[in-house]
């Protein structure tokens, strides 16, 4: 790992920090616009700069949705279509999918859907039917063997006690570390921002179940994705190049949703492609479960037809998802294991890239496809940074980090991978200097954010404010020319609901000597502000004192801290940063600059 010298930091440069009761509207001109109320006047400087104002998106904590009950589970899992539209339709519209008075408007797509239905639930009984008698066997077994050599060889069978008893405690673990991240992190989940409509996908911690925003009408699509399939929800990613398609990893796989929107009636709108804001949906989804592990499989560009792995139930759950450019694969990251599946969405086959040694202490984090197809990268829970070539599914490990890499994003042009270390305010980046598929590659240290206490003004009684400590994540706009970074909360951190941006320059990884740096300090963004803030107990102008037993404990409710942020991929005037905050609000912020285009 080589260092790569940085000009200036944010103390250094004199950027100051918005105070506490202000809030960020966008950038402009190379400045952060910080409002406290609606008469501030840097409101009209950022109106008369062309500057854009989006409302706010407000997520509740709690939600009364009519749908499906949950699933148990010991009930058999395969693939299922099923329609749920949850909303003013009545809940069994909600569940049963040939109602042929629902159906009436889309005739030919209904026929469709119960022609494929029929075949799955013939394929369905006789998958049943097998699995019945196994496990009848099984229990049979079960009643004169020992009953801990029973249990250790039937534990995971469905229908028996250890089953039973194994499922019961990981249903209260998962609704336990439900409520405690809704405390946390609030009702927000996941977020995913449809690749070419300004379409927002944001799913309920607490019910399981997905919305839809459309950004152009200011209007949520008035139906909810909702199914009994579709728990603990973990990541969501849409299908480039497919309309209207959502893939949702969750506890029991993957729930690809295929959505209908409503034809519009007017006849001048014959040729223009329907949104989802607002009208009535159809959708219907299918549970991709995970193939197995056991033998050996070749890469999937490779592998025959014959060889090609069917989907069926597996006891893993799924942590990451990432589509490529391209629409064609879907990759997922596992929990309980540190392999891969690459799913062939159109063939409808999946396949497992097998790391040797894997187990649930390699979990994959984080799973992401380079812009051009040519490269995937995995994070796990064992420290290691993965990079893939994905023309022969070789690889390469960076693993001498000192602790697990939290967050990364790839640049426009896959030229370079920007990311942060759990633990540590220093932001790296593996920078690619071969053409694809060459894996000769080298992490390189950008930058380091120093904490450090400012002053919000230049009035000498001005409130100062403690910045800075462990980058928690990070995200890299669409042209690659603003990075955000968000602070954890740890003993060396400040403020951590402030969002701290860099100006990009991707171009000095690649030059010899380093003679400018890659990052380039901005300005700060500070979310709204929502009820009585507790300040910290302790003189934020002080320097944290050695001694933590002197020091007083830190409070920080109301505070807008953020559980996610990211950028929509098409915003024309610059870049438009969607941050959602701890208590479900959500802000949209432009960030208006002069684009200007990337290297392919």
């Amino acid at each position: 790992m080589c260092a790569y010298r940085s000009t200036a930091t944010f103390e250094e440069r004199g950027i100051r920090p918005p105070p506490w009761n202000s809030a960020t509207v966008g950038e402009s001109d190379l400045k952060f616009i910080h409002l406290r109320d609606g008469e501030d006047t840097g409101l009209l400087q950022y109106v008369r700069s062309g500057g854009i104002a989006f409302p706010h998106i407000m997520v509740p904590d709690q939600l009364q949705i009519r749908g499906v009950a949950k699933l148990s589970t010991n009930e058999p899992v395969g693939g299922v279509s099923a329609l749920h539209v949850v909303g003013d339709q009545s809940e069994q519209d909600s569940v049963v999918l040939q109602n042929k008075e629902a159906d009436e408007a889309n005739s030919a797509l209904s026929t469709m859907v119960s022609h494929a239905l029929w075949l799955w639930n013939a394929k369905q009984n006789i998958a049943e039917l097998i699995t019945r008698a196994q496990t009848r066997s099984l229990l049979a077994a079960e009643s004169w063997l020992p009953t801990p050599l029973a249990h250790a060889v039937f534990g995971q069978v469905p229908g028996t006690a250890a089953a039973a008893e194994a499922d019961a405690i990981e249903a209260r673990e998962a609704e336990g570390q439900k409520n405690m991240l809704a405390k946390t992190d609030g009702p927000v989940s996941c977020v995913a921002w449809h690749p070419h409509r300004s379409l927002l996908a944001i799913s309920h911690r607490a019910t399981d179940c997905v919305f839809v925003y459309d950004l152009v009408n200011d209007t949520w699509c008035s139906n909810v994705l909702q199914n009994a399939y579709m728990q603990g929800i973990t990541s969501m990613a849409w299908q480039p190049n497919c309309g209207y398609t959502l893939a949702v990893g969750c506890t029991t796989g993957v729930c690809l949703w295929n959505i209908v929107p409503a034809a519009s009636s007017d006849s001048a709108d014959v040729l223009k492609a329907p949104g989802l804001g607002g009208g009535q949906i159809s959708a219907w989804m299918s549970l991709l479960s995970f193939p197995e592990l056991s033998g050996t499989c070749k890469y999937p560009s490779q592998l025959p037809t014959s060889d090609k792995v069917s989907f069926h139930r597996s006891a893993s759950s799924v942590s990451a998802l990432s589509f490529s450019n391209s629409g064609q694969w879907l990759v997922a990251g596992h929990q309980m294991h540190g392999h891969l599946t690459v799913w062939d969405v159109a063939l409808g086959t999946a396949t497992p890239l097998k790391r040797s040694g894997s187990t649930s202490r390699s979990a994959t984090l984080q799973v992401g496809m380079s812009p051009n197809d040519r490269y995937l990268i995995s994070t796990h829970a064992n420290g290691q940074l993965r990079l893939w070539e994905t023309e022969n599914w070789t690889s390469r490990v960076w693993s001498d980090f000192n602790a697990n890499v939290t967050r990364f994003t790839w640049s426009p042009d896959s030229r370079s991978v920007y990311f942060a270390v759990a633990d540590s305010a220093d932001i790296y980046a593996l920078a690619l200097y071969k053409a694809p598929s060459s894996l000769d590659a080298q992490v390189t240290h950008v930058t380091t954010f120093t904490a450090h206490a400012a002053a919000v003004s230049e009035d000498a009684d001005s409130e100062r404010v403690r910045v800075g400590g462990s980058i928690k994540y990070l995200a890299l706009d669409p042209r690659g020319q603003r990075l955000v970074v968000s602070f954890d909360d740890d003993s060396t951190s400040g403020d951590i609901s402030l969002l701290a941006v860099y100006l990009v320059n991707n171009d000095a990884l690649f030059r010899a000597g380093g003679d400018s740096s890659a990052l380039m300090p901005l300005g700060y963004v500070r979310g709204p502000n929502w009820g009585k803030q507790h300040r910290l107990e302790q003189d934020v102008a002080l320097e944290p004192k050695p001694d933590k037993s002197t020091k007083k404990k830190r409070v920080r409710v109301g505070t807008p801290t953020p559980s996610w942020f990211g950028f929509s991929p098409n915003f024309e005037p610059g870049a438009l940063l969607t941050v959602v905050w701890a208590n479900g609000k959500i802000s949209l912020l432009p960030l208006l600059y002069a684009t200007k285009l990337t290297r392919a």
